[in-house]
């Protein structure tokens, strides 16, 4: 859904992600001091770790309303890398009432080519594609918007060390400031819906655990966690994120996506990146 947070890490977390929305390192800083490092750096070696050529993976989806009341959903997600670009497509298990709904996103490097994004209903037998306008509205009513899922291009966005040293987790962390560039600014902001973000990076991996996210419409704040980070054939994996949207520093709503089960580098169909297999539905 980066790059907001990572755009490969992003689609891991439903088009992901792994997402976005995976947040998946293999580098340390070890090597360098604090004064060598600046928050273009920082940015660049999060958003170019280690993440495979492909993954398929097993997710499940919480939603949580301001009363404490749970849906819970399964999906299917699979991404494969293509040089700089990437593809990825995501299926509704369950429940009956999602089943089947499906999302195709690709993500191209180029910076003067919009990435796709399209939406697969059952009821209208259709698949739609989803305008810059609408990237920043909910995606499948969770906390999540289409940007965070598809996720937003580092390049946009002028970053700054806000803080040099903070703990997150015991685990030492830049606090990084990023704000649309002045030239994209309105583009930005209209197609992101935020105006400014916080975000922590670890210093031992460059993966980021934690991010705060000024919401331009409502005056909203949501509030990022990244957590049960492990390695799993040898890289980094983010297995659970959890978005919390707010309003007055009151909880509106909170949503989780939860890695099952993930496998990286296996063997894949070009073919399951298209709008004729999204249709005809996972099985097919």
């Amino acid at each position: 859904m980066y790059k907001l947070y990572h755009r490969r890490q992003l689609f891991i977390f439903t088009i992901i992600l792994v997402f976005i929305f995976i947040c998946p390192g293999i580098m340390a800083v070890s090597q360098d001091s604090d004064d060598d490092i600046d928050a273009d750096y920082i940015m660049y070696k999060m958003d170019n770790l280690e993440d495979g050529d492909t993954a398929i993976m097993d997710l499940t989806m919480v939603l949580i309303n301001r009363a404490g009341n749970k849906k819970i959903r399964k999906l299917k997600a699979f991404r494969k890398d293509y040089g700089k670009d990437s593809k990825s497509l995501a299926f509704f298990l369950t429940p009956a009432d999602v089943k089947n709904t499906a999302f195709l996103g690709f993500n191209w490097d180029d910076l003067k080519k919009e990435d796709d994004i399209w939406i697969y209903l059952p009821a209208l037998h259709k698949a739609k594609r989803i305008a810059s306008s609408n990237k920043k509205d909910a995606y499948m009513g969770s906390d999540f918007s289409y940007a965070d899922i598809n996720g937003l291009d580092i390049r946009n966005w002028q970053h700054s060390i806000k803080e040099s040293t903070d703990e997150v987790d015991g685990y030492a962390c830049w606090v990084i400031e990023s704000v649309p560039k002045d030239n994209i600014k309105e583009k930005v902001i209209n197609e992101t819906g935020y105006i400014k973000t916080l975000t922590w990076v670890r210093k031992d991996n460059f993966i980021m655990v934690q991010r705060k996210i000024w919401v331009k419409q409502g005056n909203r704040v949501k509030y990022l966690k990244a957590s049960d980070i492990e390695k799993i054939q040898d890289i980094w994996t983010t297995k659970k994120m959890k978005m919390i949207t707010t309003k007055n520093n009151r909880k509106e709503h909170e949503s989780i996506f939860i890695i099952d089960k993930i496998s990286y580098n296996q063997e894949m169909n070009d073919n399951i990146f298209t709008l004729q297999h999204m249709e005809r539905g996972l099985n097919e």
